[in-house]
């Protein structure tokens, strides 16, 4: 009993010390953590491919909810970053809706195809969805959880496909 003892406490505490249980990963990559709930504003948009959804569609997923454009180069510098993180987590309960604001499916589906890029990309030709959210800049990214309560924002680029965010993310699926 003595000697499975010390090798229980390795393989139970130690982990917890190393990785940390309460590890904050919304620090790690920047992202203001929100401590209070908030209901994500539900909306209805179409894809590039001109499919009609609705945010609420994707209850019971963790939705990195991106706004950008083509022309932005800071949204550029973290596609292919989003493009790892959705590649990674898709076949779980993980989605991405990025929104591209105000511009043309031609040249967002030039853009995609030239980057390699498969995360899915959504219209808002108005930028009145931008605006529900109170976006000021690109990219804003919104972290909601399955429950469809923003847990996380954060404005200006972010390492999304870094093992702290794919780490977030699980973290927030039930």
């Amino acid at each position: 009993m003595r000697k499975t003892l010390p090798v229980l406490f390795l393989f139970l505490f130690i982990p917890a010390i190393f990785f940390g249980e309460d590890k904050d990963y919304f620090s790690d990559i920047g992202v203001t953590k929100v401590e209070r709930d908030i209901d994500a504003v539900d909306f209805s948009i179409k894809s590039l491919s001109g499919k009609q959804y609705n945010l609420s569609d994707f209850k019971g997923k963790v939705v990195l909810l991106n706004f950008w454009a083509t022309w932005c180069g800071p949204c550029k510098s973290e596609v292919n970053d989003i493009d790892t993180l959705y590649r990674t987590l898709k076949d779980e309960n993980f989605t991405v809706m990025a929104l591209d604001i105000r511009e043309k499916g031609k040249v967002i589906r030039k853009f995609m195809n030239k980057n390699e890029i498969d995360f899915p990309v959504y219209l808002d030709d108005t930028g009145n969805i931008a605006s529900q959210y109170g976006v000021n800049g690109i990219p804003t990214t919104f972290i909601i959880d399955p429950d469809g309560k923003v847990v996380g924002w954060a404005v200006g680029p972010r390492p999304w496909g870094s093992v702290s965010s794919v780490a977030l993310m699980r973290s927030l699926m039930k």
